[in-house]
Formats: C-alpha cells, structure tokens, sequence
C-alpha cells in the first residue's frame, strides 16, 4: 500500500525507514521522500509512526508534542481519525 503516492513510498519503505531510527514525520520524509509533495500523506504518516511506537511500548512522554494522540478516558466510544487505518486500534 502506498503511504504517499507523489513520490511513490510505500508503508513497507516507510517503516524500514522508522526501523532504521527514523522518530518524526520530517525524519521519514527525509529517508524517504514521502511528504515533500502535496502534503497529503503528512496525517498518514504520523499515523504509522504513532502505531510504530504503540508497537514498541513507548510512553506517550516519549512522543514529540505535535505527534502525540489523545488518550480517551476509560468506557470511553473510540472513534479514530479517518486518516489513520482500521490497524492503529490500539492507539484509542
């Protein structure tokens, strides 16, 4: 799947770039070119790099401000940004 079509970077490439160190979405654009377009893939993008450090146990402390998502009190309807995919349950 792609995660920015300008540039034709795939999730797959994006998360070899967050494997390799890459911790914010000027980071990924700058291994990958992802981005520097039209900028619509920017909300994606953190996305994945927001259910890349779910997948690595991060506290949310460790987050950059502008990356970090809300955290929904307990018994609380999660309804997740359009612009993330079904796959990010985990960060509601």
């Amino acid at each position: 799947m792609y995660a920015c079509i300008c540039h034709a970077v795939t999730t797959a490439e994006v998360d070899v770039a967050v494997a390799l160190g890459a911790k914010s979405v000027k980071q990924v654009r700058k291994a990958t070119g992802a981005g520097a377009g039209c900028g619509t893939c920017v909300k994606r993008l953190s996305c994945l790099l927001a259910a890349a450090r779910v997948a690595d146990s991060a506290p949310p402390e460790a987050m950059p401000e502008a990356e970090r998502l809300p955290v929904p009190a307990a018994g609380t309807l999660v309804q997740h940004a359009p612009h993330c995919p079904a796959a990010v349950p985990a960060l509601g």
